[in-house]
């Protein structure tokens, strides 16, 4: 537990070091997802052959089935996580969404076969679940309203370090010492996680006020008897106090709501071409890509593919430092535009060389640095940003979790269908496809509220207004 002291050192003004620690690890649970996502990337010419560390060789279709696997899953579970996250905390929630990750790594190390590591994935899944519903809100409500932007793209910069980390490792490790690696993640956050406080918004919601008071005292560095810290708690019970009196909520209730259905299906809309926009499975498949584009550089593809995580990390941490400086949705919509630009550019040079045109080698290594860096420093992080400022704390939990099915199901399906789609049509007619969503996606950011620097209330009146572009 934490303690809080009353006058604090810094004069009353306070300060944000706990709300960037604890933000910092519960985002531990999206370098986790960063790992397993990667994962199979450095091993799947290795486990293609017949020198693979499993049983016998696999075939693309199960690589497929591996991949997509992972979010597939977690969707069965999303509910669970909801429900757990409202009536036991976020905290509690998110602690025992680590235990699956943990059994899944053990199971890939005690039985190395292909039908275990689909078992292990499933496992895998469960935790994603967890890290999906349970992580941005958390994030949310133990976060000031300025700092929402900068804690609230932590997640994807930890999920870009796993990929990192697992690219790094798997280029100079073999897949059994990468299991003993990654091991130590879910146990490390587990055990950071014990130490954390409470969300004050789901204190508030069980009517734990001097709970909330304190917690909202400890993260901001101020006296429990702050002006600030009461108002803030006076603020959210205003809120609680106004969806008690309406019939007991559920998605029906919440899609009943003009605004709050308006909202959702806007955020729904930006999910669709934030999961099919191809950077997923570029990141997931990054070295069998390089392969497919026929360049030959004196790098191996496992290594070329290191940089896509590290611009990753730097896209990621660019995001942190202007989130609060310009609109999301103009984020957003650069990314896409920028995104589409670079995929067709991606499918031209690979018809072209097709038909045996002289081509810059180091093209498709770039495009694909700047697909993923556009990734990560918009399409990725900020539809969950957005998410988690448009929905207040009462309904915030349930639309997170429909949300996190949605993306689990578009994911799944973006992974099992990239490997078909490329063989039946041809990787240029694939990019240009994804290419085709990117743009849908700067069109439907431009649809968004912007709810940069805004109050719930603001953003409610603002999605009452008829559907719009706004530039």
């Amino acid at each position: 537990m934490f303690n809080v002291k009353i006058g604090a050192k810094n004069g009353g003004t306070g300060h944000i070091y706990w709300q960037w620690t604890y933000s910092g690890i519960a985002s531990l649970g999206f370098l986790i997802y960063g790992v397993e996502s990667g994962w199979l990337s450095p091993f799947i010419q290795e486990l293609k052959s017949l020198h693979t560390p499993l049983k016998t060789p696999v075939d693309d279709t199960t690589i497929t089935w591996w991949a997509s696997i992972l979010p597939m899953s977690g969707i069965f579970f999303v509910l669970l996580f909801s429900h757990t996250a409202d009536v036991f905390g976020r905290k509690w929630s998110l602690i025992i969404g680590t235990l699956p990750e943990i059994v899944s790594i053990i199971i890939r190390l005690a039985w190395p076969t292909p039908m275990f590591v689909i078992v292990a994935r499933i496992f895998s899944g469960i935790s994603a679940a967890a890290y999906f519903v349970i992580i941005p809100v958390y994030i949310r409500e133990i976060s000031e309203d300025g700092m929402l932007g900068r804690l609230g793209s932590l997640p994807i910069l930890s999920q870009n370090v796993g990929f990192l980390v697992v690219y790094a490792v798997g280029a100079f490790f073999n897949y059994f010492t990468v299991l003993w690696i990654i091991l130590f993640f879910p146990i490390i956050m587990a055990l950071l996680m014990l130490s954390s406080p409470e969300s004050p918004s789901y204190l508030v919601k069980r009517n734990k006020i001097n709970e909330a008071i304190k917690s909202i005292a400890f993260l901001r560095g101020l006296a429990i008897n702050d002006e600030k810290v009461v108002i803030t708690v006076q603020h959210m019970q205003y809120h609680e106090e106004g969806f008690k009196n309406m019939s007991k909520i559920s998605m029906i209730t919440i899609l009943r709501d003009k605004p709050l259905r308006k909202g959702v299906c806007l955020i729904l809309l930006i999910l669709a071409t934030h999961s099919w926009n191809g950077a997923f499975a570029i990141v997931t498949y990054a070295s069998a890509v390089m392969l497919s584009t026929g360049t030959e550089l004196n790098i191996s593809p496992e290594l070329q593919t290191i940089s896509l995580p590290i611009v990753m990390i730097i896209a990621s941490l660019t995001l942190t430092s202007i989130a609060e400086k310009f609109g999301r949705r103009h984020i957003q919509a650069v990314a896409y535009l920028t995104s589409g630009i670079s995929l067709a550019i991606l499918a031209v040079f690979i018809l072209l060389q097709d038909y045996v045109y002289s081509t810059p080698p180091w093209l498709p290594l770039t495009c694909m640095i700047v697909i993923a860096a556009m990734y990560a420093g918009g399409i990725r992080p900020l539809p969950f940003v957005v998410a988690t400022e448009m929905f207040q704390f009462q309904v915030r939990a349930k639309i997170m979790g429909c949300l996190t099915v949605f993306v689990g199901l578009m994911n799944s399906t973006h992974l099992y269908a990239y490997t078909p789609i490329k063989n039946t049509f041809g990787l240029p007619a694939t990019f240009l496809i994804f290419a085709l969503y990117n743009i849908i996606g700067v069109i439907s950011s431009l649809l968004l509220p912007e709810t940069r620097g805004k109050s719930e209330e603001e953003i409610r009146e603002e999605l009452e207004n008829k559907f719009k572009i706004r530039l």
